[in-house]
């Protein structure tokens, strides 16, 4: 640990003597570039409470730790949280609500650890419970409901009181909230899941088991389990999933050796290349986010050590792009237009925002996160991200108190 107590810290030049007027001038004008030097100043950032009082109660503190977050095609943005109880929200867009509302508590639930979408624009989550067990469920959305539903002896008022779409507006006479429905599923994992994401057929997902690092497939119609292979078999794998453009699977295990799997062939194998490392600390690699560009044929991740990395699917090779700022940890890394974004931060970190852009190989460090709109808010710690529909990008607090994060970036000129 470093000693910072005989430590010499620069002092204010206005108690040095015979202070000129270039000097005076010069340190006004360092004193406010100084002041908002450490926050996001490209593009801009607003937050939103996780339930709006003029709709519902928000998610009570120490429950609402946003987990994971995934764009709906409706172009809502679902999220899922974690603390003494599991929730479920949506954030609605609309001019008329542009607000978040808790859909409901997953029973028996603590985490939500991801979200994905199902053909049928139902979600399907994975949560794990204080037991150390795991469970699924699947959500349909008033949308979803609408089409299943049988409208045979309904009247003209009932069938007017459907509601037609999970939604938040202002009526004329009071404001209206609606939601759908959660179903909770037995987990084909004996203990907890690290993720889930929904395989390209559609009617299986991919499971990655937090203690074994075996990836699983679980078809959803008949609950059928398929083995497709393990990470590491000494629990030495990163905790995140990721599919290419043509649907295939990655993972990484020991060292950060990346995995495939393709499912026209089921063959699983180790490719030859590693995820990017600090040096010394490859026995403790672990790739903690994924994204991609538009066409799929490049990954983007980020490791535990707060590096981003390149890696081409076609050449498998991968290109270390830099370490942005001092925080160690990508928590979340989502696409916008022409750059790649990623929240970087441990537990105990104030978490950067930081943007590469692949034309001009230029990576920054945009900042801290600061909200001044709808309420001042510092974002510490973030464990969610994902781009929403006008390319703007959602950002998922992970606090006692938590707000959902937009992040508008600058036009591209």
């Amino acid at each position: 640990m470093v000693n910072l107590d005989n430590k010499v810290w620069p002092s204010s030049p206005l108690k040095e003597k015979n202070l000129n007027e270039e000097q005076l001038k010069q340190f006004l004008r360092i004193r406010a570039d100084y002041e908002k030097c450490a926050f996001v100043t490209a593009g801009h950032l607003e937050v939103r409470a996780l339930g709006a009082k003029e709709f519902t109660k928000a998610i009570e503190p120490d429950e609402s730790g946003i987990t994971a977050l995934v764009k709906h095609p409706s172009g809502h943005i679902y999220g899922g949280t974690g603390g003494k109880a599991a929730h479920l929200f949506f954030y609605n867009p609309a001019p008329d609500a542009d607000a978040a509302a808790d859909i409901g508590i997953i029973p028996g639930a603590v985490e939500v650890v991801s979200l994905a979408v199902l053909p049928d624009d139902s979600l399907i989550g994975a949560a794990n419970k204080e037991d150390g067990k795991s469970l699924l469920f699947i959500y349909k959305s008033c949308e979803v409901l609408l089409r299943e539903k049988c409208f045979d002896g309904m009247g003209v008022r009932e069938i007017f009181d459907l509601p037609a779409e999970d939604q938040l507006f202002f009526s004329t006479i009071d404001p209206c909230h609606s939601s759908g429905t959660i179903e909770v599923l037995d987990s084909p994992v004996n203990g907890k899941i690290c993720d889930l994401i929904c395989a390209p057929d559609g009617g299986s997902v991919y499971i990655l088991a937090a203690g074994s690092g075996e990836i699983i497939s679980y078809t959803l119609a008949g609950g059928a389990v398929k083995k497709i292979g393990t990470l590491d078999p000494n629990g030495n794998f990163s905790p995140r999933l990721t599919l290419d453009g043509q649907g295939r699977l990655y993972g990484a295990g020991l060292y950060g050796r990346i995995f495939r799997y393709t499912p026209e062939t089921e063959e699983f194998r180790a490719l030859n290349v590693n995820a990017s490392s600090v040096k010394g600390w490859e026995l403790y690699n672990q790739v903690t986010a994924w994204c991609s560009d538009k066409s799929g044929t490049v990954l983007y991740g980020g490791n535990n050590a707060g590096q981003i990395f390149r890696f081409d699917t076609v050449a498998e090779k991968i290109i270390t792009l830099g370490k942005p700022c001092v925080q160690t940890r990508i928590t979340g890394m989502s696409r916008s237009g022409k750059k790649i974004y990623a929240v970087i931060g441990e537990t105990d970190d104030c978490a950067h925002l930081a943007s590469y852009d692949d034309e001009t190989r230029e990576l920054l460090d945009l900042g801290c996160l600061l909200a001044r709109s709808e309420r001042p808010w510092n974002g510490y710690r973030f464990e969610a991200m994902t781009t929403g529909r006008n390319g703007e990008l959602f950002l998922g607090e992970y606090d006692r108190i938590s707000q959902l994060f937009i992040f508008y970036p600058s036009i591209e000129e």
